[in-house]
């Protein structure tokens, strides 16, 4: 596959999966038909067979064959294409939409990723035969360009979620007598949270962090310390203080972070399978609960401060157990954006934890609330529930 197709195939496929238009696009759409007074306009995408309209005015379809359409011939010209009445012209007279719609003029205009590829066509049609004069052509310029900007910007975060959501554990893990169940529903395409869960030698690592801000830049941020935090576990297994391991990680991303001036809340442990011994650090988090098998909710917590504040700074392991029946849920603070309780918010969010039997069932009424509320933080959580004997 040539460069300029696979440029395109990866535009076309990151629009092509969304469930909805995009609203950014559509305000660039909705704004040049008023200019223009058109009855059409549409951004379109173009893969191998099919064009895709991740923004349209006037028309609701979402794909068509790609032969079928205007911007396929503005796509292979690579240069923009004006047709005053598309059915004296041999190109167009007998496309579906002249035929069967009543389309006359077109105007499109390729979209470019940086590397000058066609990505897409920015696109005017109406029922009535006219012509561009030199304003007019300048506006449509003009608009194109900032499409162009959108819709690349809206690929690449499409595509940034992709892989973010790729670096996360792939599913739950249920063990004998465990189960451990993950989710991060970042406020916009990618956030700042990131959490994990992996088993090695009978040792469950569990962690969640929230770097400050959101988007790609606390994204990449959370990746790396993802990664850093993952190359502690076999010391973890081997049993190596926790509270050193964090400490290494953290001096290792300071000069990171403080040319960011960015900060990570973190809760770091590590479970005993066997017994349930549970160590752990606390770097500014403190949101993690234990609710106990007899309902008592526990708040874990410590004076730790964040990763990224002082370059000279220690964090301390502590440590509890998790019994037969127990229940562990940590959190990042978009979730308390779901709670009516700001003040004593462990005690809604402990019932919400012992109210579900499963942590599957327990994530899916997140998932539900922050769908309806839709809080303005990223929301993550990881759910660790012990069987009761």
């Amino acid at each position: 596959m040539s460069e300029q197709a696979s440029s395109t195939l990866r535009v076309a496929q990151s629009l092509g999966h969304w469930d909805q238009r995009s609203e950014r696009l559509d305000r660039i759409t909705r704004l040049t038909r008023t200019i223009f007074d058109v009855r059409w306009t549409s951004i379109t995408v173009l893969d191998d067979e099919q064009a895709w309209f991740p923004s349209a005015q006037g028309f609701d379809q979402r794909v068509m064959p790609r032969e079928d359409t205007f911007c396929n011939h503005t796509a292979r010209a690579d240069e923009e294409v004006r047709v005053a009445d598309a059915t004296l012209d041999l190109r167009f007279q007998g496309l579906p939409a002249v035929v069967n719609d009543g389309i006359r003029f077109y105007a499109g205009v390729p979209l470019r990723d940086p590397a000058g590829h066609t990505v897409g066509v920015f696109c005017l049609y109406d029922d009535r035969v006219r012509e561009l004069d030199a304003d007019e052509q300048q506006t449509l310029e003009d608009l194109a360009a900032w499409a162009e900007q959108e819709l690349l910007a809206s690929a690449e975060m499409v595509h940034a979620s992709q892989v973010q959501n790729s670096m996360l554990p792939a599913g739950p893990i249920r063990l004998a007598g465990w189960s451990v169940h993950g989710m991060c529903l970042p406020a916009l395409a990618v956030g700042g949270d990131l959490f994990d869960y992996a088993v090695s030698d009978e040792v469950l690592h569990v962690g969640i962090g929230d770097v400050m801000g959101k988007g790609t830049g606390a994204a990449l941020l959370g990746a790396g310390v993802r990664s850093a935090l993952r190359s502690t576990h076999q010391a973890v297994v081997a049993g190596v203080d926790l509270g050193v391991t964090v400490t290494q990680v953290a001096r290792a991303l300071d000069p990171d972070l403080r040319r960011a001036g960015a900060f990570v809340t973190l809760v770091e442990g590590a479970i005993d399978l066997d017994d349930g011994y549970f160590r752990y650090v606390d770097a500014g988090s403190g949101l993690c609960l234990v609710v106990r098998a007899d309902g008592t909710v526990e708040r874990l917590r410590s004076d730790d401060l964040p990763l990224g504040i002082l370059s000279d700074a220690h964090w301390t392991e502590r440590s509890t157990s998790l019994e037969p029946g127990d229940r562990m849920l940590l959190f990042s603070d978009g979730l308390l954006d779901l709670v009516e309780d700001q003040v004593e918010w462990w005690k809604p969010i402990g019932a919400m934890v012992a109210a579900y039997g499963d942590t599957t069932d327990l994530l899916g009424h997140v998932a539900e609330l922050t769908a309806r509320m839709q809080p303005s933080d990223d929301v993550t959580v990881v759910a660790v529930f012990r069987a009761a004997e």
